[in-house]
């Protein structure tokens, strides 16, 4: 199947529903690397998404069916993608997933004039612009591309090959498209287009010849520009003021540290009053992970809904205090968290900077190593242990079963108790990540070991 850089795919199951003890797979790639796993045990659905880099925030699985949505896809995503459906018996399906380029389609028209000689600066609106943007210009009927940028991975890409626009185009990381020293030739229509959010515009530039500048000209320049200057001014003091009000309202800043797969609690410090508001945020996200608006003071903690799926079955608010309580935590949960807590007499605004640490485990070439795992094995888990960056499937055992790869064949000893894996004989090509997921009808655990050299 082909879509549109940018646009969404969703692979199918073909699934009316998902049964109890089904067990879904998905991979990527030639080494079918595992991306995300869905089971069902006792009629409650559980399932993960891989946190590496290429799919960072654009996975998300369907928990009915099974199916498998990319969402804001890039050329990257090009490839193979296997289906495995463990039921009473094992299928699967092979999909193919072309992403080609953009083609731009817009509404609206904006028109700029230019002298020959001067910038034509085409502005992108955007006030703000995502991690997953794709920003593409594109020039005259035959839509030639003129530059594109991807805010994700900070590529740019120019067209030099056109003469007409050798060495004159600059793309601002904002995606504002720069032509300079212009010429009649570089008249006509430009397109801009926000893949991903639906966002587009046009430019209709016109490009005169310089046949020089009246005195009335200059005069309405001159007071433009004073006019512009005195409206800057008046934006520095009023940004200076909203710096100086939120730097008030921050009160307080705290360093957590906390090891991946383990528990991290963000204390808020304070003793909640029935009825305060507390509400949680983390990194730029305009919507809270959780909030409460009628707090109501609990014994126990509480669990939270969230809409986010990289806090789901992950979150607790503490009953007395608020704390944000986050179990097995993961590398993607580092970064900046937010709280307020708003009531009749007091707003109090705390920041956490939040760093996840996958734990080293040293060994020599030739011994062999035990990644603990502290994990209560019960009956009807699903264990997977992945290795590398790409998170190769090397070991899955359920319901008394286990399949080792191939790659590791004779290396391997899982422990059926506790999940913890004995790899032996280390070679060079043993060194790396490995991923443990503890999958059952309540929850997922999660482990990884960052496997290093020894002296």
């Amino acid at each position: 199947m082909s879509v549109m850089e940018g646009d969404p795919v969703i692979l199918h199951t073909n699934l009316s529903e998902i049964l109890n003890d089904d067990t879904i797979l998905w991979g990527f790639g030639p080494k079918e690397s595992v991306i995300s796993q869905i089971a069902r045990k006792n009629d409650l659905t559980s399932f993960f998404v891989a946190d590496e880099v290429s799919f960072a925030g654009r996975l998300q699985v369907d928990q009915k069916t099974g199916s498998l949505t990319i969402r804001n896809t890039r050329n990257r995503h090009s490839g193979q993608y296997k289906l495995t459906i463990s039921r009473e018996k094992t299928t699967s399906r092979i999909f193919h997933v072309d992403v080609f380029d953009v083609v731009v389609e817009t509404d609206g028209v904006k028109s700029v004039s230019v002298t020959e000689g001067e910038s034509v600066i085409l502005q992108n609106d955007a006030t703000e612009l995502q991690k997953n943007d794709l920003i593409v210009w594109r020039f005259g009927d035959k839509g030639i591309l003129l530059a594109k940028i991807d805010v994700e991975t900070n590529k740019l890409s120019l067209n030099h090959a056109d003469e007409r626009f050798r060495n004159k185009l600059q793309l601002e990381q904002n995606g504002s498209l720069t032509i300079t020293n212009a010429r009649p030739e570089h008249t006509g229509l430009y397109e801009v287009q926000i893949r991903g959010r639906d966002s587009s515009q046009r430019f209709l530039v016109s490009v005169s010849a310089d046949l020089g500048w009246s005195s009335t000209v200059m005069a309405g320049i001159v007071v433009a520009v004073l006019l512009l200057a005195g409206l800057l001014a008046a934006v520095v003091i009023y940004y200076r003021r909203m710096i100086s009000q939120l730097q008030k309202q921050v009160a307080e800043e705290e360093k957590v540290e906390g090891m991946e797969g383990r528990t991290v609690v963000l204390n808020t410090g304070t003793t909640l009053q029935n009825g305060d508001e507390i509400k949680w945020w983390f990194g730029d996200d305009k919507n809270p992970i959780t909030q409460n608006s009628e707090w109501a003071i609990k014994t126990t903690d509480i669990n939270c809904d969230v809409t986010d799926e990289r806090f789901r079955n992950k979150v607790q608010l503490g009953g007395g205090t608020g704390d944000l309580i986050i179990s097995y935590i993961r590398t993607i949960h580092s970064g900046v968290y937010k709280v307020q807590i708003s009531g009749k007499t007091r707003i109090k605004n705390k920041r956490f900077i939040v760093t996840v640490n996958v734990g080293n485990v040293s060994v020599k070439v030739g011994q062999s190593v035990t990644l603990k795992t502290d994990i209560k094995i019960q009956e009807g888990d699903l264990i997977l242990w992945t290795f590398g960056v790409k998170n190769g499937l090397i070991v899955k055992a359920e319901s008394g079963k286990t399949s080792i790869s191939e790659s590791f064949r004779g290396k391997l000893q899982l422990n059926d108790r506790d999940g913890s894996l004995t790899i032996t004989n280390i070679t060079n090509a043993d060194f790396g990540h490995f991923q443990l997921q503890v999958l059952n009808s309540e929850r997922n655990r999660f482990r990884r070991f960052n496997v290093i050299k020894g002296e």
